[in-house]
C-alpha cells in the first residue's frame, strides 16, 4: 500500500515538473512572438505641474531606439529607457515596465517645485522640496513663493545642484544665505497660514529681508533670518488680535526686527 502511493506520488511530481516545463516553453515563445503595440505614458501630477509632457517623453525614448513599435517586446531595455528619462530635469522618479500584451507602460513622478529665486543678476531658477535647482521652463509657469532682490550664490547656477549641499559643510556664521532662505521658505510652504498669506520675499541684504502678504497693503520687516519661527509666531498673533480691530488698510509696515515687540508704521 504504501509502495503504491509512493509510486503515485512519484508520478504527480514528474507531472507537474513536465507541465511547468511546457508552460514556460509556451510562455517564453509567446513572448519572444510579442510586439510592442503601444506606449502607455502616465504624468503624475500633470495638472499641477507641466514640466514634463507626453511629447517630452517620446522624444527621450526616441533617443534610445527611433521606433520601439513593433520590434519584439521582449528585447526592449527598459532599464536603459529608465536610466534615460530619469536624466530629464524635472523627473523625480521613473518607472518603466512592459506588460502582457505588448504594450510598454512608463510612469513620471515631477519635481515639485517649492519657490522661485531671482537673483542679484537676474537669473531665475526653481528650488523643489529636496533643494534640487530646476531651471524655468517655457511652457509652464509654476505659481510658489518668489524670493528676489540681493542673493548671491556660492556656486554656479546649473541642473542637478542641490542646494543642501552647501549646508553640510557650513555652520551658522558661514551658512549661505541661499541655504537659509531654501530653510524659510521650507517653513512657509510646510504651514498652511503661511503659504497662503505670503507671496514674495525681498531681500535687501541678509539683515533686511522683507516679506509681502497676500492680504493688506502692508509689508513685513523680518529684518534678518534669526529665530524667524518665533518672528512669524508673534505676527500670527498680530494678525489674529489686533489687525482685526484697527483694520488691515492701518499699516503701512510691520516691523519685526526688535525682540518681544512689533513696531507699526501707520499709512
Amino acid at each position: 500500500m504504501n509502495f503504491k502511493r509512493a509510486i503515485l506520488g512519484f508520478v504527480k511530481w514528474v507531472l507537474t515538473i513536465t507541465y511547468l516545463v511546457i508552460a514556460l516553453s509556451f510562455v517564453s515563445k509567446r513572448e519572444h512572438q510579442v510586439t510592442c503595440s503601444g506606449i502607455n505614458i502616465e504624468i503624475s501630477d500633470s495638472l499641477q505641474n507641466a514640466f514634463i509632457t507626453k511629447a517630452d517623453v517620446l522624444r527621450t525614448i526616441e533617443r534610445y531606439h527611433s521606433n520601439l513599435i513593433g520590434i519584439p517586446i521582449k528585447i526592449i531595455n527598459t532599464l536603459k529607457i529608465e536610466q534615460s528619462l530619469g536624466e530629464m530635469q524635472a523627473a523625480s522618479k521613473v518607472t518603466v515596465y512592459k506588460t502582457s500584451n505588448g504594450k510598454l507602460s512608463v510612469i513620471i513622478e515631477q519635481r515639485k517645485p517649492m519657490v522661485r529665486i531671482i537673483n542679484r543678476k537676474g537669473e531665475s531658477y526653481y528650488i523643489d522640496q529636496e533643494g534640487q535647482i530646476l531651471p524655468l521652463s517655457s511652457k509652464f509657469t509654476s505659481h510658489v513663493m518668489i524670493i528676489n532682490g540681493n542673493i548671491d550664490e556660492p556656486y554656479k547656477i546649473e541642473p542637478y545642484i542641490k542646494i543642501t549641499d552647501w549646508a553640510k559643510d557650513s555652520n551658522k556664521e558661514t551658512l549661505p544665505l541661499i541655504c537659509k532662505l531654501f530653510d524659510f521658505a521650507k517653513h512657509i510652504n510646510s504651514d498652511k497660514f503661511w503659504s497662503a498669506q505670503i507671496s514674495q520675499v525681498y531681500v535687501d541684504d541678509s539683515n533686511n529681508i522683507e516679506l509681502i502678504p497676500r492680504v493688506g497693503p502692508h509689508t513685513v520687516l523680518l529684518g534678518s533670518l534669526d529665530e524667524y519661527k518665533e518672528k512669524l509666531e508673534k505676527l500670527k498673533l498680530f494678525y489674529k488680535n489686533a489687525l482685526p480691530e484697527e483694520g488691515w488698510n492701518k499699516y503701512k509696515q510691520i516691523n519685526l526686527k526688535y525682540r518681544n515687540q512689533i513696531v507699526c508704521t501707520k499709512r
